[in-house]
């Protein structure tokens, strides 16, 4: 019996709720806790299934369990696969989107792993993980970029181990905007925690900050007065956002097309332990 227990014990550890943060509520969050081989819970994610979009992408996304499922041990996998002459993967979006109220900070955070990249880039050609959000006005009619959009977390091998945050929207002359981007380096095939704060607790949109942190450091931020228009900042900053997470393949920022080198599978996965979402009290 104490070994039933012990081993019981050791499985519920395993499982990686989100941290509390001083001052800040969990408003929502998933710690993927279940069966393994399970499919996400499905009252807080949606697949998007199909090509995905127009970025060169060449995988087309399922909602095959070898694509993405809980790995028993409180983790999410999410992993490209060969499939004929193309190849699989997932895309998973939250259910719903969050807006951070006036005079509130929010954060969208996750811990996350993805394979070293410099170890031996020639195998991770052309993949492509990311965790982002998109403006909530893309799910009733506002096209890309006018809906907004943060990426939080996005590499190739092309990256070394970089990370490079940015914005995209469409600026007062109705024109793509991604001049603002900050860059990081971390360390690959490790655990990390990536967040993206909206922070309006001084009152003003002009002093309005979004902030990217890795591990819990700032590296970059702009504010509303560098963006200078208070209707180009509403997108940005005041609208709901919906998370989400996946594993590209193919495309310029991911090297082009993969090749016969190109490994999938587990070793090719992104895992996440938690994802979550704050509100400053």
């Amino acid at each position: 019996m104490l070994l039933i227990a012990t081993l019981a014990f050791l499985f519920l550890s395993a499982v990686f709720a989100a941290p509390s943060l001083d001052g800040y509520s969990i408003i929502w969050a998933d710690d993927f806790d279940g069966t393994r081989g399970a499919a996400v819970d499905l009252s807080k994610w949606k697949y998007q299934v199909g090509v995905g979009n127009t970025n060169g992408e060449e995988q087309v996304y399922t909602t095959d369990p070898a694509n993405a499922h809980l790995s028993g041990d409180g983790q999410v996998y999410i992993i490209p696969m060969r499939s004929g002459d193309g190849w699989t993967s997932a895309r998973l979006e939250t259910q719903k989107g969050w807006n951070c109220p006036a005079k509130k900070a929010m954060i969208f955070q996750a811990e996350i792993y993805i394979p070293n990249f410099t170890n031996n880039p020639s195998k991770y050609k052309s993949l492509w993980p990311a965790f982002w959000a998109k403006g909530i006005s893309n799910r009733n009619g506002v096209s890309w970029p006018g809906c907004g959009e943060w990426d939080i977390f996005e590499t190739s091998y092309l990256r070394s181990n970089w990370n490079q945050g940015t914005l995209h929207f469409k600026d007062a002359n109705g024109q793509h905007n991604s001049t603002f981007s900050g860059r990081v380096q971390y360390t690959g095939g490790e655990y990390h925690t990536w967040a993206l704060k909206v922070d309006r607790r001084d009152g003003d949109w002009q002093t309005d900050k979004l902030i990217w942190y890795l591990d819990g450091k700032e590296y970059y931020r702009v504010t509303g007065s560098q963006v200078g228009n208070l209707d180009v900042w509403k997108q940005l900053a005041w609208q709901p956002y919906f998370m989400i997470m996946q594993v590209a393949v193919g495309g310029g920022y991911a090297g082009g097309s993969p090749d016969a080198g190109t490994i999938e599978g587990l070793e090719a996965s992104m895992r996440v332990k938690y994802a979550a979402i704050y509100q400053s009290n």
